[in-house]
């Protein structure tokens, strides 16, 4: 596990070692261990080290025999024994014990489809300084990040924005479709990055810069056959198997290694695998003092069941509070998913014990585990009510008094009639996002509307999609759009992030291709059943997981902002969106803002995932801007 960077010109010219070396400064905390830089006419590449396997001699950057092809790479490969024996049958010759020494021998052999070979999380840097040829890559499901910024000179990439603004040249100023992106998903979905200068790859997909052009294609996608005629029975002995050697696969390190138990199917199975390879395992959670928040008792019971050497660690949610400004500092882009801070609390805690930690993350997206889907299979039925009533509906759910407690039902029905008068595909970001397009002109300044009146903001899934989604139901569509884009661009960018703000390499054995692979062929009521999610997964994990834990139902890992802001925030949140702030801004209306934070904190509504949202960004902007 790494943190990689690079700049690659067009034309040979001057060394650009120390460029890069600057670059790494800023993603030190990725890889504490190792610094590594490599340089010639055309090309630098950096490294910082996070080391898990082959600590002494795995070093980066790396290359092949004769040194023409060299690679810096952040993530593991964990078919890379395999990998190397058949290479090793080709003649190639390895001087490591690392993972990485796979990858130049790879390329050597099959160009840029190298990649179709690899099972694992990567962001890959590969320079074959023949062909003066740059080529970057990451993994199908985006687990690992990438960024680049193509310049008129040159290219330059890096495993975090931080460390493509390092380079010179590289400019800081927003783009402001990707702000009008930001506040309707949460996050930014590929291609764009909130830096007009800088891109990032999406998952599947891989550059190549030759010539000073830029080439990016789609290596990968989830398989557009076909659900596949199998019984259930057969389908979840499969699954079962498929996990227990995901779950196998990503046990090899030589440093100490532990999974995240929050007592949930997804990380009970994941331990209970886990546990089956390496018994008394070591599981963490961490607990809270607010109980609609606190999951710490199903998984201390789950541990109990399995057997692990359970660690623990309960927190004063205020207390976390005073977290917040160090996160956002090392935040580059907004991202307002409130379950940053609980990430980022379980990985310090983790962390103190172990370097590597396996977690659960990826089984709502693949098995159907989210409220939303089974939102859209009431769509219909709700449709079908006149629109009178669905009206009158939506205002007794808005005169009912603001929850503080977790994922409340005045929010869901709230949320519910806010997504659906859009199409299927829209309609889930609408679901999960903090504003929908018709509400979210609302708080913007009609500057800025001009500047984005022409943009399409869910674009990037339209085009994913393609004319596949004629064909698929509306729940098939709403798993797409999650996989493609929420799943790699808010749950994997949350978690590589603050994992990485602790030097603390968190692996998804639930995200292995080949089960996302095996699971996207499944018939979409082996997933949903009815409204029973993830029915396949049970079905799969009942063997191997205690009962009890196939009966809970779905809990978020979340922290209370809607009691946040009226107490412990208020000031803060007043003081940053105050109506002078944001006047002198130019960016929002502070009418309309001002309106919308005195209703939550008059308690009237329940307004957090905006203000958290508008939050986020202002603490971005006043960082990173």
């Amino acid at each position: 596990m790494c943190g990689i960077c690079g700049i690659v010109s067009r034309e040979p010219g001057p060394d650009r070692a120390a460029d890069v070396r600057a670059q790494c400064a800023t993603i030190r905390h990725r890889g504490p261990d190792d610094e590594g830089v490599f340089s010639d006419a055309c090309a630098a590449l950096g490294m910082r080290r996070l080391s898990i396997i082959d600590l002494s001699t795995g070093r980066q950057p790396m290359g092949n025999e004769d040194g023409s092809v060299q690679v810096v790479f952040n993530g593991e490969i964990y078919n890379f024994q395999t990998l190397r024996a058949d290479l090793e049958k080709k003649g190639h010759t390895f001087h490591t014990r690392s993972d990485t020494e796979v990858i130049p021998h790879l390329y050597e052999e099959f160009g840029e489809n190298f990649v179709d070979h690899l099972n694992g999380m990567f962001g890959i840097a590969v320079w074959d300084a023949a062909a003066r040829t740059l080529l970057l890559t990451r993994d199908r499901i985006g687990i690992k990040p990438l960024y680049y910024a193509p310049l008129p000179d040159r290219l330059v990439f890096g495993s975090e924005a931080k460390a493509v603004l390092a380079a010179p040249g590289v400019s800081r100023a927003m783009d402001p479709f990707g702000l009008n992106q930001y506040l309707t998903y949460e996050y930014i979905p590929p291609p764009r990055s909130i830096f007009r200068d800088i891109k990032k790859l999406a998952p599947g997909e891989q550059l190549i810069y030759k010539n000073g052009t830029v080439r990016v294609r789609r290596y990968w996608d989830p398989p557009a056959d076909p659900p596949m005629r199998i019984s259930e029975h057969e389908a979840a002995e499969q699954l079962r198997e498929l996990i227990l050697d995901a779950v196998r696969l990503r046990l090899i390190a030589d440093v100490p290694l532990g999974v995240f138990l929050s007592g949930g199917l997804d990380s009970t199975t994941t331990t209970a695998c886990a546990a089956r390879f390496s018994p008394h395992i070591k599981s963490f959670c961490i607990g809270f003092d607010e109980p609609s928040f606190d999951e710490s008792a199903h998984a201390r019971r789950a541990a109990q069941a399995l057997g692990t050497d359970h660690h623990e660690d309960c927190l004063s949610l205020k207390k976390a509070l005073e977290l917040l400004p160090g996160i956002f500092d090392l935040l580059d882009e907004p991202l307002s998913d409130p379950s940053l801070l609980p990430t980022y609390l379980l990985s310090r805690f983790t962390r103190r014990h172990v370097t590597v930690s396996l977690s659960g993350d990826g089984g709502d997206e693949l098995f159907a585990g989210y409220p939303t889907y089974q939102a859209h299979k009431l769509h219909g039925l709700y449709r079908r009510v006149p629109a009178p009533l669905r009206a009158a509906g939506l205002r007794a759910a808005r005169m009912l008094p603001a929850s503080e407690k977790n994922m409340n039902l005045p929010f869901k029905i709230i949320k519910f009639a806010e997504g659906a008068a859009y199409d299927p595909m829209a309609r889930q970001f609408v679901w999960l996002g903090p504003m929908a397009p018709n509400e979210r002109n609302a708080f913007l300044h009609p500057d800025f509307l001009k500047t984005i009146k022409n943009q399409d903001v869910f674009e990037p899934a339209r085009q994913a999609l393609g004319p596949v989604r004629e064909k698929w139901s509306d729940v098939d569509i709403a798993m797409f759009t999650d996989l493609r884009f929420y799943l790699g661009e808010n749950l994997m960018t949350k978690v590589d992030r603050t994992s990485m703000m602790h030097s603390l390499e968190a692996r998804t054995p639930l995200l292995d291709h080949r089960i996302v692979e095996f699971a996207w062929r499944l018939p979409t009521h082996f997933k949903l059943n009815g409204l029973k999610t993830k029915h396949i997964l049970r079905k799969a994990a009942a063997p191997l997981v205690p009962d009890f834990v196939l009966k809970r139902g779905k809990k978020g890992f979340g922290i209370p902002l809607t009691k946040w802001i009226k107490d412990d925030l208020k000031e803060m949140f007043r003081e940053t969106l105050s109506h002078k702030a944001l006047a002198d801004q130019g960016l929002f209306n502070p009418d309309a803002v001002q309106r919308l934070l005195q209703a939550h904190l008059s308690g009237r509504e329940d307004q957090h995932k905006k203000l958290w949202n508008l939050f986020v960004f202002h603490q971005w902007q006043s960082r990173w801007a």
